[in-house]
């Protein structure tokens, strides 16, 4: 029996075996016995997950590339790293109210210019609140963790939403994993030292924080909810 609750239907997936990460966008798999060039949608380094001869989930391409990657198996089940999926994923369990955090609201706007940063989200529920989410792909222990590289676009991005927040403003930053057995999620600071004591700040002046998990299930080629609400742990 699958767990969670079912959020997308993924259509013509195809199983194949991780080469090669051949620049931030772009991976060699193979597909049966015939090498080819998938996209990646996740300019994180992904490390952890993406090694030669993993298991890995494909879609066929949008672009000029014939398979887009969007999952590695884990644990018997997917952990999905393509970032519009995982917007796709949160906006569904979002509008269905599926998540505690954020029961009530609706999606308003995408792509929201705040300062020197676009945001991912306005949302309403009678006051605008601007989200930004973030992918969290590596594992520490029992947590998953965000960044795995230096992000000088996500302490940009903090920055600006603590400034919206001082101004009058509402924000939140919402983190989607994709990792099985994890309790929470935390920032990592080997990756970027600096971003921690950011989030922090904008915590205190009134920045929101939530988080969930989610999973590809290759059996009925969709993916679950497993986890609506994960605490984000700094």
């Amino acid at each position: 029996m699958e767990s969670g609750v079912r959020l997308l239907e993924i259509r013509k997936v195809q199983s194949c075996r991780f080469v090669r990460r051949m620049n931030r966008f772009a991976a060699e798999v193979l597909a049966g016995r015939r090498k080819m060039t998938a996209s990646l949608n996740n300019t994180g380094r992904l490390e952890e997950l993406l090694r030669p001869g993993r298991v890995v989930y494909c879609m066929p391409g949008s672009g000029r590339l014939p398979l887009r990657l969007f999952a590695v198996k884990e644990s018997g089940s997917g952990s999905v790293i393509d970032t519009r999926l995982q917007a796709a994923a949160f906006e569904e369990a979002m509008s269905r109210g599926l998540l505690p955090g954020l029961l009530g609201y609706r999606l308003a706007r995408r792509n929201v210019r705040v300062g020197r940063s676009v945001i991912d989200y306005e949302l309403n529920d009678g006051r605008k609140i601007l989200l930004e989410l973030k992918s969290a792909v590596l594992r520490m222990g029992g947590l998953a963790a965000y960044p795995d590289c230096p992000t000088e676009r996500g302490r940009r991005q903090v920055q600006d939403i603590t400034e919206w927040i001082r101004a009058g403003g509402n924000g939140m930053l919402f983190f989607v994993t994709s990792l099985r057995g994890v309790r929470g999620i935390t920032l990592n600071t080997k990756a970027d030292p600096e971003l921690r004591s950011l989030v922090e700040e904008a915590v205190r002046a009134g920045v929101r924080l939530g988080g969930m998990n989610i999973s590809f299930h290759p059996a009925s080629s969709s993916i679950h909810l497993e986890d609506p609400d994960l605490p984000v742990l700094l």
